[in-house]
This record gives C-alpha cells, sequence and structure tokens, in this order.
C-alpha cells in the first residue's frame, strides 16, 4: 500500500480513537487531565505522521522508529506521555501495511525478526515517553545498567514482550500476533456500520474494557479494581443511550483511573479497519 495513505490511515486512527466521547477515564473531545489535554494528543498523533510514512517505506527498525514517534511529540514540548503504546502497537502495523503481502502475516513477520537493538531502543522510547514502570524481575528500567544487561542477554523486543504478555495487554498483542486487534477490527467494523462512528468506537471501546481488565489500571491500582472497572463497563453496555458510560466516565476521571491500554488497543484496531478499507 502507497506509505503516504498507510500515514494517513495510521493518524486518523489515533485522532478518531482520541476524539470518541464518552470513552470512559481518558482524555478526549469532552475533557482534559491536568497534566495533559486533548490539544496534546491532537499534536501527538500529527507529529507521527512522516515516521509512520518511514515505516511504510520499509526504512528503520520497529524499535528505533517507536523511538522516532516519542521524540516527534517531545519535539513540540509534551511532558508526558500520550501515544506510547499506540506506537508500540501501530508502528508493526505501518511496516507490514507497506509490503505486498497480506496484512497478518506481514505483521507476523514484523515481530518475529525484531532485535535486540529493536529491545535498546524500545527501552529509550518507554524512558523517553515516562511510560509507566512495571516492577519486573529482569530487564528493570529502574536497573542503571537496564541497555547492558539487554545487549547481554541478546533478547529481541519480541522476547520482551513475550515476557510481559501476562500482564500487559499491549505486549500481549505483540505475543499473539495481534489476534485481539484484528478481532476487535471486525468488531469495530460492524459497529460503526451499524451506530455510526462515534457510538460505534465507543461500544467497542466498551466492550474491550469488559472483556479484558485494562493493565493500565493494573499496575496502578490491582488487579481487583481493573476486574470491578470491568464489571461496569460490561453494565454500561447494557444502556443504548451510553448514559451509564457517561456516568463511568465521570467516576474514573474522579479517582484518576485510566484505562489508556485499552484506548491503544482501539486506535490500532482502527488503523487496521481504515487499511481494510473502512470509509465513514
Amino acid at each position: 500500500m502507497n506509505s503516504e495513505l498507510v500515514a494517513q490511515c495510521a493518524v486518523l486512527a489515533m485522532l478518531f480513537e482520541l476524539s470518541s466521547n464518552p470513552k470512559p477515564g481518558n482524555v478526549d473531545r469532552g475533557h482534559d487531565f491536568d497534566d495533559i489535554g486533548f490539544n496534546d494528543f491532537l499534536i501527538s498523533a500529527v507529529s507521527a505522521y512522516p515516521v509512520f510514512r518511514k515505516a511504510a517505506n520499509g526504512e528503520g527498525s520497529v524499535g528505533s522508529l517507536i523511538l522516532d514517534g516519542v521524540q516527534a511529540w517531545k519535539g513540540w514540548n509534551i511532558k508526558s506521555n500520550t501515544h506510547f503504546g499506540s506506537l508500540v502497537l501501530m508502528i508493526p502495523i505501518a511496516i507490514a501495511a507497506g509490503r505486498s503481502g497480506k496484512l497478518p502475516e506481514e505483521v507476523a513477520e514484523v515481530l518475529e525478526k525484531s532485535t535486540v537493538d529493536d529491545a535498546i531502543d524500545f527501552y529509550s522510547a518507554f524512558e523517553k515517553a515516562k511510560a509507566r514502570v512495571v516492577e519486573v524481575d529482569s530487564f528493570s528500567l529502574n536497573d542503571e545498567n537496564w541497555a547492558g544487561a539487554l545487549r547481554e542477554s541478546g533478547k529481541t523486543l519480541l522476547d520482551l514482550m513475550r515476557l510481559s504478555a501476562n500482564h500487559d495487554i499491549v505486549a500481549r498483542e505483540w505475543a499473539t500476533n495481534y489476534e485481539r486487534s484484528l478481532l476487535l477490527a471486525k468488531r469495530l467494523e460492524t459497529q460503526i456500520s451499524r451506530l455510526g462512528q462515534n457510538d460505534g468506537i465507543v461500544r467497542t471501546f466498551l466492550e474491550a474494557l469488559a472483556d479484558v481488565p485494562d493493565s493500565l489500571i493494573c499496575a496502578k491500582f490491582g488487579e481487583e479494581l481493573a476486574r470491578k472497572i470491568s464489571v461496569r463497563a460490561g453494565e454500561a453496555l447494557q444502556d443504548e443511550t451510553l448514559a451509564r458510560a457517561h456516568e463511568l466516565d465521570e467516576d474514573l476521571l474522579a479517582q484518576d483511573i485510566n484505562p489508556g491500554s485499552t484506548a491503544d488497543l482501539i486506535a490500532a484496531s482502527l488503523f487496521i479497519s481504515l487499511l481494510g478499507g473502512l470509509r465513514f
């Protein structure tokens, strides 16, 4: 696929995910966070355009491109994490979309060919993005010698994602060749066809959150609370007016509970749908 179209689809996926409302607990067109707002996410998405274009042209490796994406938004003086998880999921898709084969097979090959250099670039990007660090037994960013430890181990970026797959839904996509993202992409197409762009995206987000507890919530508040939020997302789905989704949104915002990993998953799934021909 033409690299310009791939980059357009990527940025539009990020913008459509961002602007959907209510997307409980996340920045959207209805509200900001104290430290970061809707405009920051707009800038972050648009700044990634040349990085996605490079990816589709086969320029750079997956890890270096994720790092480029973070540096792009940092160049606009954005201090907090905006789209790190989305970049981690979407850069491999962009690389794959620029190739001639079918997307699922090409994505699997991109992931399988990741290297230890990709792992080091990923860790550098993680650090620059100020993404939340989950305590792990090995290869921790809190270890001053993490780069040396990674180099010595020979672990590729895919190897690291497989190590994190049990507790992180973004890593789990890498470990499963985007199995869930591909399914959610089809779900998005169905819901958007039935309900329109905004409500279709919101309801798919709620379904994803109801199905699997958000790993960012788990990291910040524990698995028990994350499961309770998933139950509430399922309850919100029973209300066709989305009024209960608005209530959940207000409650999560008041408690600073952010299901950001699920939002990243929706952005990646929208990207797949747009590449597949979804139009509004």
